[in-house]
């Protein structure tokens, strides 16, 4: 399958657009520790946030080197679209970058160490972090090209980015933020299932494993639906054991949005033309939101 040059030429490695819910939920947890009374360090912040993207981004690069052409451990067929695409990339240059990523997030993590700013939570946290996303790209586990990769960036992007940055302010992390995002974390599932559901007819053509070719399209669905009812039931059973009232209402005011989503796509699944813009528009506008709402009710 031959691509139109320019194409190729302009292919991303790095999706940066999925860098946005890492902002948010690294906001997050700024906005917890400005909720629980903690002072903010702007600059060891501004570093923290510079080393989430440096794995963000060493995970796709990884990927595109173990998906490369020249790759023995590449999963891509001939007919696939990336295949040709990476074929732009040389391949060494592709291994060079994702060291030279690596290299700038160990000086900021040395410097965050030696500002003891970095707590031994915290290293745990980042560590959990730099682990999920390498072996997501990696041989011999390459969660992302199994299925699994979704489920270990909602755990990293939700869970993980927050905590890591309440660690850097010297604060534990409550259980209060446990509360706040394993709502959002079985959301931002929600959105990628139904980014996955579009790209569906195109994995199980080319061959490409995603949670909905394990599990199927119907199955998908039921999934995508029963994730968003779940956030919400979470947040009811959060409020009988404890969280406050003044963070439990904005998160609800999210709810219609979720109902239109779910509506959406058992309208699909039906058999009715899929919009699929507008449907991965409010997917992600859905999550940012809920989390957005958070962030307000933190700061008010």
């Amino acid at each position: 399958m031959e691509n139109d040059p320019s194409e190729v030429k302009n292919y991303r490695i790095i999706k940066m657009e999925w860098a946005i819910p890492m902002v948010f939920t690294y906001a997050l947890g700024i906005s917890l520790v400005h909720y629980l009374g903690g002072n903010i360090n702007t600059f060891d912040l501004v570093f923290g946030f510079f080393i989430c993207l440096f794995i963000f981004a060493m995970r796709a690069v990884l990927n595109a080197y173990f998906d490369h052409p020249e790759s023995p451990q590449s999963t891509l067929r001939m007919t696939d679209p990336t295949w040709e695409k990476l074929k732009g990339y040389k391949r060494n240059l592709l291994l060079q970058i994702s060291l030279l990523i690596l290299t700038a997030g160990a000086m900021l993590t040395v410097i965050l160490i030696v500002r003891k700013a970095l707590s031994v939570p915290g290293m745990v946290y980042l560590g959990l972090a730099l682990l999920g996303y390498f072996f997501s790209a990696t041989p011999p586990l390459r969660w992302d090209r199994i299925g699994y990769g979704d489920l270990v960036e909602g755990i990293v992007t939700v869970n993980l980015v927050p905590a890591f940055a309440m660690s850097l302010q010297g604060m534990e992390v409550p259980f209060l933020l446990l509360q706040l995002t394993l709502p959002l974390l079985l959301v931002y599932l929600a959105t990628r299932v139904a980014f996955s559901f579009r790209q569906y007819g195109f994995d199980t053509m080319h061959g490409r494993k995603s949670l909905v070719t394990l599990i199927g399209w119907q199955n998908a669905v039921i999934l995508h639906n029963v994730l968003i009812l779940g956030a919400f039931i979470l947040i009811g059973v959060f409020m009988l054991t404890g969280l406050p009232w003044s963070l439990s209402w904005p998160m609800l005011l999210a709810l219609p949005v979720g109902a239109v989503q779910i509506w959406q796509m058992m309208r699909i699944a039906d058999g009715a033309k899929p919009a699929w813009k507008l449907l991965l528009w409010m997917a992600m506008g859905f999550f940012l939101v809920m989390v957005y709402l958070v962030l307000v009710s933190l700061w008010t």
